[in-house]
């Protein structure tokens, strides 16, 4: 079967790629599974009574925005979180954020910026849905190192200007996978304001908002509301 050029330059999925460099290694001891991140922990004990209490519902499609109840709870979670008042017709429903920060890519990204092929900024490394939705629009993914230089997230505004003057959208992972690092509020007012000044827009990956220690990371909405930055500029997953 012959695919759509745009598709042939696509790279392989991380974990099958990872199971092969794996297999060819013997384990040392018992195995530990570091690949897919599958939850290891019961689920709390409510969650399975609250299922079972309403199986009839799973019979018929949801709202494809969302049942008010859920986009209530979502918009209370927000302000309670991060300060931030949203209205419901904000708020998009997804199946987890791979759906979204894919689907916001096809969305957002032009076929053209400044009269060019557009860009994709993106850490490197990086959750592999950011290139795949790039390569995907015919957009140039520009992985940007987030090392031990750099604090571990990428310095977006090091970049040339030719390159930056090309960029439509700019994803960002806040807290890092895998390396852990949290934005801090000025990193992100900092990257907004280059959004600003190059025009495009900021995806911010926040799935793993709720994993901290001593403190909240701060997430892109609540920086955005705090600084007045352009609302169409800053998305949140």
């Amino acid at each position: 079967m012959a695919f759509p050029e745009r598709f042939s330059n696509l790279p392989d999925y991380a974990f099958p790629r990872l199971r092969k460099l794996l297999d060819a290694h013997a384990p040392g001891g018992a195995p530990i599974a570091m690949t897919i991140g599958e939850p290891r922990h019961a689920m709390p004990d409510f969650v399975g009574r609250v299922l079972a209490a309403n199986l009839s519902g799973f019979a018929i499609y949801p709202p494809n925005d969302g049942t008010p109840e859920l986009l209530a709870a979502i918009s209370g979670w927000i302000a309670r979180r991060y300060g931030v008042t949203l209205a419901e017709d904000r708020l998009m429903v997804l199946n987890g954020t791979r759906e979204g920060l894919f689907n916001a890519c096809i969305a957002l990204c032009p076929e053209t910026k400044a009269g060019q092929t557009p860009v994709v900024l993106m850490p490197n490394p990086f959750y592999q849905v950011y290139a795949v939705a790039a390569l995907a629009v015919g957009a140039e993914p520009v992985y940007v190192p987030a090392t031990a230089a750099t604090g571990f997230l990428p310095d977006y505004g090091s970049l040339p200007k030719d390159v930056l003057d090309r960029v439509a959208l700019a994803y960002i992972c806040s807290p890092a996978n895998p390396q852990g690092a949290v934005a801090s509020k000025e990193y992100l007012a900092d990257l907004l304001a280059l959004a600003e000044k190059h025009d495009f827009k900021v995806l911010a990956d926040e799935c793993y908002s709720e994993i901290w220690r001593e403190a909240p990371p701060p997430g892109l909405l609540q920086v955005a509301a705090q600084q007045g930055a352009d609302p169409e500029r800053a998305l949140a997953f």
